[in-house]
């Protein structure tokens, strides 16, 4: 292979990293957008996450992560509760294409379906603390993911 050639494959992989990069920001823009602005209840606070994580904290005690996994040219996005003490759980997965898909029918830019498609998502979480509380039982985080939907 020629250095020419390796130079075409090397500025495909970057035009396409970068794409997945775009759209995985226009992702957490849609999403944050489609929190802050809902006028429904859903008792999420914006909390500091590392840099390229969403992190939303759930009723002052929870927080919810929503980050690509790991790896280059990742991706799948995950979704993760954890707890105060530092215990943390994956909910659920989805898939987000350098086109902007978001398991194949979504599009990251509409903050509404975005917004719609991560409660879906996390909930398993609301569902396990609202059978916990209206049964007066404590909150198991193995409880609150015990299965755990995948993408």
């Amino acid at each position: 292979m020629t250095i020419w050639e390796i130079s075409e494959k090397a500025d495909y992989i970057a035009q396409r990293h970068h794409q997945l990069q775009e759209q995985w920001h226009l992702y957490c823009n849609s999403l944050v957008q489609g929190i802050t602005l809902s006028k429904a209840r859903l008792h999420h606070a914006m909390s500091c996450a590392a840099e390229e994580d969403l992190c939303f904290v759930l009723f002052g005690h929870f927080r919810i992560f929503v980050t690509l996994a790991d790896g280059f040219n990742s991706h799948t996005i995950e979704y993760y509760v954890e707890t105060k003490e530092g215990a943390r759980q994956l909910i659920s997965q989805a898939r987000l294409m350098a086109d902007g898909m978001i398991d194949g029918h979504i599009s990251n830019r509409d903050r509404q379906q975005v917004l719609e498609h991560y409660l879906e998502k996390i909930s398993p979480v609301y569902n396990g603390l609202y059978s916990a509380i209206a049964q007066d039982l404590p909150i198991n985080l193995n409880q609150l993911v015990s299965e755990p939907r995948l993408a």
